[in-house]
């Protein structure tokens, strides 16, 4: 039953029904506050009544503070998603209730990001934190009333596939210019390229994990451990560096200085238009053109799915020619 009662110049409306939590409301006018309380009465007698006060009472920056505790730090990419997550809680939305997010909000976002130029990639990931922190609250928060705003949206289309492959020169002065750099450069960027290692893999690798010719990855992108074959070439480069204390790892240099030195090898090598990932896929090509099958380099690399392999696979239309014959 609602009661309604005259507070200076506005009306309140109470709702006090058996099963249901006490709602109240504070309308303009007498014909505002009832026709709330009509519309809550009619929800509760038809039994589709949704309890929206957590929703319309929980902030985007406390669901996302509370989803960085929670879910983000279980994750391997938990540093990354922790940057997307303080930049959606200075943003205009974060003391946006989660009820009033909506669709027509994260569309604006999209569009203004990429106006920024934003690549497609950053802003589907910004986007996917919203929509899996909407599924998380509904899901196993029991936050009820929610609709998830990245559902009805279209997500920008993924970027183009990079197909760029250095050549045997460019990668002879790359080796050059990164020893100018620090020692352990030159040698970090042929494994890469022999291997076909995620960077991160790669510099984390430690002796006792390298047994025979064959280097048993343990934290991998996927979580799920991996073998990876090791080359001739591979091991001599190994062998190059100090041998690690204890099994510890090969490499000494931090993973950001790793990624900042190579665009300074780069543009010390005057090379265009090559990022240190582009390695993986030069090491991925690399292995069908020696003739091992999709499951073997699969094996190798990690790749789930043959979407993704192909992603990371560019062969040398020249290479294809010759054995066309």
């Amino acid at each position: 039953m609602a009661y309604y009662e005259k507070r200076g110049d506005a009306w309140r409306a109470q709702i006090r029904r058996k099963g249901y939590p006490t709602l109240t409301a504070t309308f303009d006018t007498k014909a505002e506050a009832h026709r709330w309380a009509a519309e809550i009465e009619g929800d509760m007698s038809r039994a589709r009544f949704v309890d929206m006060r957590e929703a319309e009472s929980t902030t985007l920056s406390e669901a996302l503070e509370r989803y960085l505790s929670e879910v983000t730090s279980t994750k391997k990419g938990a540093k990354q998603e922790e940057t997307r997550i303080k930049k959606w809680q200075a943003s205009k939305y974060a003391d946006k209730s989660m009820a009033a997010i909506r669709s027509s909000d994260m569309a604006a976002y999209r569009d203004a990001e990429l106006k920024e130029g934003k690549s497609t990639a950053t802003v589907r990931l910004d986007l996917a934190v919203i929509s899996h922190l909407y599924t998380v609250a509904t899901k196993e928060w029991g936050i009820e009333g929610l609709t998830n705003p990245c559902r009805a949206i279209r997500m920008p289309k993924g970027s183009k596939e990079r197909d760029r492959r250095p050549s045997p020169g460019e990668l002879l002065a790359l080796y050059k210019a990164a020893t100018d750099l620090h020692h352990e450069m030159p040698i970090f960027i042929e494994l890469a390229v022999e291997t076909a290692m995620r960077r991160s893999e790669l510099h984390e690798l430690r002796r006792d994990q390298v047994r025979g010719k064959v280097a048993y990855l343990e934290d991998t992108k996927n979580g799920e451990r991996r073998a990876v074959p090791l080359s001739s070439r591979a091991m001599a480069l190994l062998q190059m560096l100090p041998v690690p204390i204890g099994g510890g790892r090969y490499f000494t240099l931090a993973l950001n200085t790793i990624s900042n030195y190579f665009p300074k090898a780069c543009e010390a090598a005057k090379i265009d238009g090559l990022r240190l990932h582009d390695l993986r896929h030069e090491a991925t090509s690399r292995f069908f053109e020696r003739g091992f099958s999709t499951m073997e380099v699969a094996s190798i690399t990690g790749h789930k799915t043959l979407a993704m392999l192909k992603r990371y696979t560019h062969l040398s239309p020249q290479d294809l020619a010759e054995r066309l014959g």
